[in-house]
C-alpha cells in the first residue's frame, strides 16, 4: 500500500473512531512506528488533529468534505462556455519550444482545441485522455508517467508517477482545480492525487490557476496548495471580484 493510500485510511479512521494507536497501526499496516508517527504529522498538520503519546486524537467529529468531485464526463459539460474562454487563454500563453504540464482538469484539457498551429511543444500531464488527444496533434510530443491509473478522473498517480515528473523541468504548468478558497488554497477531494499535483507546481518556472467561477469560495477534502504560489490565474469574467484584489495585492498576473 502507498503512503497516500494509507495517510487516507488512517484520517478515517481518526475521523470513524476519535483516536489511533501508533502500534495498532504500525501492525495493521505492517510498516515501522516511526512511519506512523510521520503520517499522523503530516495528518495534523493538514487537518488539525492532536498528536498524543502514543498516537493521536481529534476532540470533535470533522467535516471535511463540502465539495463533492465530479466525474470526468460531467466536468466536461458543467461551465463549457467559461471552461473554453479560459481554456483559449491559457493556449494563448504557449511558446513554440515550451515544456509544459497539464493536470486532469477538464479545462486544461480544452486547451488542446487552440494548439493545432503548434510547432514544437513537450506536453506532460497526468490525464490518460489528455495525452491521447495531445497525441494527434502533429506539433506536440506528449509524456505522461505510469503508476496507477484512478478511472474516475482519468488521472495517474502514485510513487512512480512523482519520480518520473521530477525528471523534467517544466516551464510552464497549467492547473485546473476543483475547490479555490481563500484560506484554504486550492483542495481536492481526492487524496491520492494531491502528492502528484504539488510535484508539478514543485518543478514548474510558471504555474496558471485555470479555474471557473463557479470553483470559488468551496472548500474540500484535501489541501493541495496556497493561492500564492501562482504566477498567474486564468479566469472567467464572473470570478469574485475578492479574488481579483487578491491577486493585485500580491503581484499574480489576472488574465
Amino acid at each position: 500500500m502507498q503512503h497516500v493510500e494509507r495517510r487516507k485510511e488512517i484520517l478515517k479512521l481518526i475521523l470513524d473512531n476519535r483516536s489511533v494507536k501508533v502500534g495498532t497501526l504500525s501492525e495493521k499496516y505492517k510498516v515501522g512506528e516511526a512511519t506512523i508517527r510521520r503520517d499522523l504529522k503530516y495528518l495534523a498538520k493538514e487537518y488539525g488533529i492532536t498528536l498524543s503519546y502514543g498516537g493521536a486524537f481529534t476532540k470533535e467529529k470533522i467535516t471535511y468534505q463540502t465539495t463533492p468531485e465530479m466525474d470526468i464526463f460531467k466536468k466536461r459539460t458543467h461551465n463549457i462556455e467559461e471552461k473554453r474562454m479560459i481554456a483559449e487563454k491559457a493556449a494563448n500563453l504557449i511558446e513554440d519550444g515550451d515544456t509544459i504540464a497539464l493536470n486532469a482538469g477538464s479545462t486544461v484539457e480544452l486547451m488542446l482545441d487552440y494548439l493545432e498551429n503548434i510547432k514544437n511543444v513537450n506536453l506532460i500531464t497526468l490525464s490518460l485522455n489528455t495525452a491521447l488527444r495531445a497525441s494527434l496533434i502533429q506539433g506536440i510530443t506528449v509524456y505522461m508517467p505510469g503508476g496507477r491509473l484512478r478511472s474516475f478522473s482519468g488521472a495517474f498517480y502514485g510513487k512512480e508517477a512523482t519520480e518520473f515528473l521530477r525528471t523534467f523541468n517544466i516551464d510552464k504548468a497549467f492547473m485546473g482545480a476543483m475547490a479555490v478558497s481563500m484560506s484554504k488554497g486550492i483542495t481536492h477531494g481526492a487524496f491520492e492525487e494531491v502528492e502528484i499535483n504539488q510535484t508539478i507546481y514543485e518543478i514548474s518556472r510558471k504555474c496558471y490557476l485555470l479555474a471557473d467561477y463557479s470553483k470559488f469560495d468551496k472548500i474540500s477534502l484535501t489541501k493541495m496548495v496556497d493561492l500564492s504560489i501562482f504566477n498567474g490565474f486564468i479566469l472567467d469574467d464572473k470570478t469574485p471580484e475578492t479574488y481579483r484584489e487578491y491577486c493585485k495585492s500580491n503581484g499574480i498576473e489576472i488574465i
